[in-house]
């Protein structure tokens, strides 16, 4: 009697506690859906890894969810992604993929907040920068970004060729630093160069403005040259700093690794500017004494552009002609009146020394030699013209034959009917 009082105890218990487990559900449980847990391996097998979920379930982590390349074995306590309480079987389902990506973007928004740097592996390249993935959270480094050893330098700016230098990357690690990080629009920045700003400012603070150093020559851009001057600091000699003359191709004066003495002519929030045609001479304070306004002078046309024609005096100075003061007509285009590589007589009109301007004129000059040798208008036109209106080049005059004496002229003068 005794011993059946007792079973009926027991089975009432088992039900209170069976329909306490249904009606609480979830609740009795440590942990949820879209929580990680804590899990011991059990089993591994080629399309499942089996654990024990906090020592309450039985769980497992199917084949796509399980990490790429983990060094998984038995008896290894690992985190989880919970997917699903609870499936037809009675198991825990769970993700390692996912418990990677929280954990890693947990990480991310915790260097985000102190710039702490990250090393971070390359995986894919585009014409805009870098993609580093890491538990499917993709991860970009804009080229604008990238540190000096790492900048795509490449001249007219091409694209394509871009991409080919920062396809040369893939597979490297680099140390950046993470500029945003946002999970809710799984937006995920860094910066390369940022790691290297504490230390560059502390190495620029020791130059100032005036300073004369000696750097190589690290890139070459249509813009200019990119000079290093030390292995952190680096700054740009542009185009208008190169030569006090106008230089048309850098690649045909300098190449990368040149040795080049620079000067250094602003620094700007970590940026420095530099100059090499500072250390020479400037060619228009010469300019002054030997040009004056008025001078009649020889020029080659060494560029057209739609207002007007740069004209080469010699190797160093160079003046603008403008477009209105190529012909008495009205022109459109400088090309049909001069032609590049062409040299043509102008007359001086302006000369500013401190800005490096010197204005010339080539109906003045044409004026001038109309009223030294006066021509009517229509010997003008067919001796200074082209059909086309394009005004002729100087060109050498043959020098005159000797007159042969008359009897030789009478001795090689043959009649008609000799002829005949």
């Amino acid at each position: 009697m005794v011993e059946k009082v007792e079973k009926v105890k027991k089975e009432k218990a088992t039900d209170s506690m069976a329909e306490l487990i249904e009606e609480a559900g979830d609740e009795l449980l440590p942990y949820c859906e879209g929580e990680i847990v804590e899990a011991k391996i059990l089993s591994i097998s080629k399309n499942k890894i089996w654990v024990d979920v906090a020592g309450l379930s039985l769980g497992y982590v199917p084949e796509k969810e399980i990490t790429l390349n983990s060094d998984l074995k038995v008896g290894d306590t690992i985190f989880a992604y919970v997917i699903l309480l609870e499936n037809e079987d009675g198991n825990v389902v769970l993700s390692l993929k996912r418990a990677d990506r929280e954990r890693y973007w947990k990480d991310m928004e915790e260097r985000y907040k102190t710039g702490e740097p990250v090393e971070i592996t390359i995986n894919e390249a585009n014409k805009g920068g870098l993609i580093s993935e890491i538990g499917g959270i993709p991860g970009f480094l804009p080229v604008s970004q990238l540190s000096a050893e790492h900048y795509p330098r490449v001249s007219g700016g091409n694209r394509d060729e871009i991409l080919s230098r920062l396809n040369q990357l893939i597979g490297q690690k680099i140390f950046a630093k993470v500029i945003n990080a946002d999970k809710a629009a799984n937006k995920l920045i860094f910066s390369e160069k940022a790691i290297d700003a504490e230390k560059l400012a502390s190495k620029i603070e020791k130059y100032k403005f005036g300073d004369v150093v000696e750097g190589k020559i690290s890139g070459i851009v249509d813009f200019g040259l990119f000079v290093k001057i030390d292995p952190l600091v680096e700054g740009l000699v542009h185009i208008s700093e190169i030569s006090w003359s106008r230089v048309n191709d850098l690649n045909k004066v300098f190449k990368v690794g040149d040795t080049v003495k620079v000067m250094i002519i602003a620094l700007d929030n970590g940026k420095l500017s530099l100059s090499l045609k500072r250390l020479a001479s400037d060619p228009w304070t010469e300019a002054a004494k030997k040009y004056k306004v008025g001078d009649k002078v020889l020029g080659e046309v060494t560029k057209l552009t739609p207002f007007g024609a740069f004209v080469s005096l010699d190797k160093e100075i160079d003046g603008l002609v403008h477009v209105s003061e190529l012909s008495d007509q009205h022109i459109i285009d400088p090309g049909q009146v001069v032609s590049l590589g062409k040299e043509y007589d102008f007359k001086i009109i302006s000369i500013e020394p401190e800005t490096h301007r010197l204005g010339l004129s080539l109906k003045a000059a044409k004026k001038s030699e109309e009223k030294e040798n006066p021509k009517s208008k229509d010997q003008i036109s067919n001796e200074d013209q082209s059909p086309n209106g394009e005004i002729k080049p100087k060109t050498k005059k043959p020098r005159p034959k000797a007159d042969r004496p008359v009897d030789e002229k009478v001795k090689k003068t043959k009649t008609k009917k000799e002829v005949k």
